[in-house]
This record gives structure tokens, C-alpha cells and sequence, in this order.
């Protein structure tokens, strides 16, 4: 009797913590990305970009965008996103604020996001590779490569 009614407990504990996870259909995408190059479609020029320390971290639905040299006193710059197999749409840009509440980007503020690789909103990327470790996307203006953090 008394294996039972442990069996029973185990196999509840079981189902609640199983149940708890938070699930994405995200696969490989998520987590942390380090942009390592950029190449223009629109010149043919290419840079290394490894020493700049951009990041576009993917969770659930948000990505967050971030420069180690420069944003770790300023604002938070975040997206929506849309990810199918081969396209991913980066769309409502905002700055995260948690006291005051998000800030939505103006076509005015969209510069902000031209350094993260990201022209114009939304802008649409074909997903050119995407596996555990390598990440290529391109758009009309530029193609990015990155390296799973």
C-alpha cells in the first residue's frame, strides 16, 4: 500500500514540475547570439565585428538587443519577433523601461537600432543557417553572422 500511494506522489511531483517549464517553438534559436560579421549586400563590404560585443538575445517571442561596450548604463533596447523556418520578422521596437513602462521607438528613434544590424521595421530576414552553435541571416542591406553565446 504504502509503495503505491509513493508511486502515485512521485508520479504527481513528476507532473507538476514537468508541467511548470516554460516551453518555446523557438528551437535553436533561442538564447544569446554574438553578431561575429557583417557583410553589406548593397557594397559588397565585409567587417569582423567580433571586438564590438553585440549580442540579440532570443526568448519566447522578445528579442533584446545590447553592445557590452556601450549599453550597460543605458536604456534597453527590445523587439517582437517572428520566427518560422526560414524568415524572421523583427518587428515593434521598444526601450524597456520598467518604471515608467516601455517606450515605443518613433521612426525618429529607429537609428538606434542600425547599429544591431536591424534597417528598418519591420525588417524581414531570410534565415540562411541556423543550427546550435551558427546563425546567418540576411535582409536587402545586410547579411549577419553569429555565434551562439
Amino acid at each position: 500500500m504504502m509503495k503505491k500511494i509513493h508511486s502515485i506522489l512521485m508520479g504527481l511531483t513528476a507532473t507538476c514540475l514537468l508541467s511548470a517549464c516554460e516551453c518555446s517553438d523557438n528551437g535553436d534559436l533561442d538564447g544569446m547570439w554574438h553578431i561575429t560579421r557583417v557583410d553589406s549586400i548593397t557594397n559588397g563590404a565585409s567587417a569582423d565585428v567580433r571586438k564590438d560585443l553585440k549580442f540579440w538575445s532570443f526568448q519566447d517571442k522578445l528579442v533584446q538587443l545590447f553592445n557590452y561596450h556601450t549599453d550597460s548604463s543605458k536604456e534597453i533596447l527590445m523587439a517582437r519577433f517572428e520566427h518560422s523556418d526560414k524568415l524572421l520578422i523583427i518587428s515593434t521596437p521598444f526601450i524597456y523601461n520598467r518604471l515608467d513602462g516601455d517606450i515605443f521607438l518613433s521612426d525618429d528613434s529607429l537609428y538606434l537600432l542600425y547599429p544591431h544590424g536591424i534597417n528598418c521595421i519591420p525588417d524581414t530576414f531570410t534565415v540562411e543557417k541556423l543550427n546550435r552553435k551558427k546563425m546567418q541571416l540576411s535582409d536587402d542591406v545586410v547579411r549577419l553572422y553569429f555565434e551562439k553565446y
